[in-house]
C-alpha cells in the first residue's frame, strides 16, 4: 500500500485520497493546487468540478490525559496516524495570575466582595481541562475537513473512583468527554469502545503496543486508534506505510500586566505577547538562514529592546537558535498547532535534506 494524499473538491468538500504520483500529475496539469491545513497535512484542492462519490472512511480517537492517538482509514488501509500532546501547566499559570492580581488589589481600598454574583455556565469545566478539550476538538474537526468521514470511534474512559483511589489520570481524561461526544455525534455516528475491548482488538490483530506513554511513535497511542479502526471495519487494516504526525499546542509566555518584581528604572520592558507590531508573530512557521545553513521552525521569540534577534523553535518547543530578521522568511501564519511528520516509525532526530511529500518530512530541522 502506498501513501495517500487527501483531496477536497473545488467547493471544499472532502473526496477520496489519491496517490502521490497522481497528485503530482494533477498539480503539474494545473487541475489541482497543493495546500497545507492547520495540522500540517498536505492535501489537494481541486480547481475543476469532479464527482463527489466517496468510499467509507472512518476515524478513531484514543483519548488520554497527557497524550492521545488518532487514526483515519478505510477497510483496506490506514490513511493517517497521529499523536497529540495535550496542553499542560495551565493551572500553574492561572495560579501565578491569581497571585499577581491579589497582590495588586492589596494596595487598593477595600471594595465589596463580588464572588457571590458570578454564575458559571451550565456545562462548565476547569480551564486546564478546557484547553485539552479544545485541542482535541480542533484536531478532529480539521481531519474531517479533508477526509470524508462517515463514522467515528472513540474509547469511552471509565474508572471506578469509589473502589480505587489511584485513578487521577483517568479522572482527568473523563472530564469533558460528554462535550467531546456531542462534537463527534454532530459530525457522524459514533461508536464507543471500552478499554478492554481496545486491548483485545490489539491482541487479536497483532498490533504492537509500547508501554512508554510519552514515546513519540505510533506504538504509544496511535496503534490503539488503529485497533479500534479494525474493530469498526471487522477486519485487519494495513497501517505500515501510513504517515505519522505529531501535534502539540505551542507554549508561549503571555504578557502579564505586572511582573513579579519591580523593574530597574520603573520601566516595563516588552515581555510575552504573540506580536509586538512587527511583521512576525509567535507561532509563525518560518525558514531561517544562519552560517550557510537553512532551518525551518516556529517563531518563539520576537525582537525587543535588548536584542533584535528572532527565536525559532522545533516541533517540541525547544529553541533551535536566534536569527537576524532579514534572514527569516515567513512560510505560514500561526495556526495554533506545531507539528512534524514521518512516514514510518521513528525516533525524533533532526537531519539534513529537503523534505518531500512522500518521504520523511520534519518541519523543524536543518534543510
Amino acid at each position: 500500500m502506498s501513501i495517500r494524499i487527501p483531496v477536497v473538491s473545488s467547493e471544499g468538500k472532502p473526496l477520496m485520497p489519491t496517490t502521490p504520483a497522481r497528485a503530482r500529475k494533477l498539480i503539474t496539469g494545473k487541475v489541482a493546487r497543493g495546500r497545507f491545513n492547520k495540522l500540517g497535512i498536505f492535501y489537494l484542492h481541486m480547481l475543476v468540478n469532479v464527482g463527489l462519490s466517496t468510499q467509507p472512511l472512518k476515524i478513531a480517537i484514543d483519548t488520554g490525559s497527557k497524550y492521545e492517538g488518532y487514526a483515519v482509514g478505510s477497510n483496506s488501509e490506514v490513511c493517517l496516524k497521529g499523536m497529540a500532546k495535550l496542553p499542560a501547566r495551565v493551572s500553574q499559570k492561572m495560579n501565578d495570575r491569581r497571585s499577581l492580581r491579589r497582590s495588586r488589589r492589596q494596595k487598593l481600598w477595600r471594595r465589596k466582595c463580588r464572588f457571590n454574583n458570578r454564575r458559571k455556565k451550565d456545562y462548565w469545566i476547569a480551564p486546564s481541562q478546557q484547553a485539552k478539550a479544545e485541542l482535541r476538538e480542533k484536531i478532529v474537526k480539521e481531519l474531517a475537513t479533508i477526509y470524508p468521514i462517515i463514522q467515528n470511534g472513540t474509547e469511552d474512559i471509565a474508572f471506578n473512583h469509589f473502589n480505587y483511589r489511584h485513578g487521577k489520570y483517568f479522572s482527568t481524561a473523563e472530564i469533558g468527554k460528554t462535550r467531546f461526544y456531542k462534537v463527534l455525534e454532530a459530525m457522524a455516528p459514533t461508536i464507543r469502545f471500552k478499554g478492554w475491548q481496545t486491548a483485545n482488538l490489539r491482541k487479536q490483530y497483532g498490533i504492537p503496543k509500547s508501554s512508554k506513554k510519552d514515546k513519540i511513535s505510533p506504538e504509544s497511542h496511535a496503534n490503539d486508534a488503529v485497533a479500534m479502526l479494525c474493530g469498526m471495519f471487522g477486519n485487519f487494516i494495513e497501517s505500515k506505510n501510513a504517515p505519522f504526525y505529531y501535534w502539540q499546542r505551542p507554549e508561549f509566555a503571555r504578557r502579564p500586566l505586572h511582573r513579579q518584581h519591580h523593574q530597574k528604572g520603573h520601566l516595563r520592558p516588552k515581555f510575552g505577547g504573540t506580536k509586538n507590531g512587527g511583521h512576525f508573530r509567535k507561532g509563525d512557521y518560518v525558514e531561517a538562514e544562519k552560517a550557510s545553513e537553512t532551518y525551518r521552525g516556529w517563531v518563539c521569540r520576537l525582537p525587543t529592546e535588548t536584542t533584535n534577534k528572532i527565536g525559532v523553535m522545533d516541533a517540541f518547543g525547544k529553541r533551535i537558535g536566534q536569527f537576524t530578521p532579514r534572514k527569516v522568511s515567513l512560510l505560514c501564519r500561526s495556526t495554533g498547532i506545531i507539528w512534524m511528520k514521518s512516514t514510518a516509525n521513528f525516533s525524533p532526530t533532526f537531519r539534513k535534506g529537503t523534505p518531500s511529500p512522500n518521504q520523511l518530512s520534519f518541519l523543524s530541522f536543518k534543510v
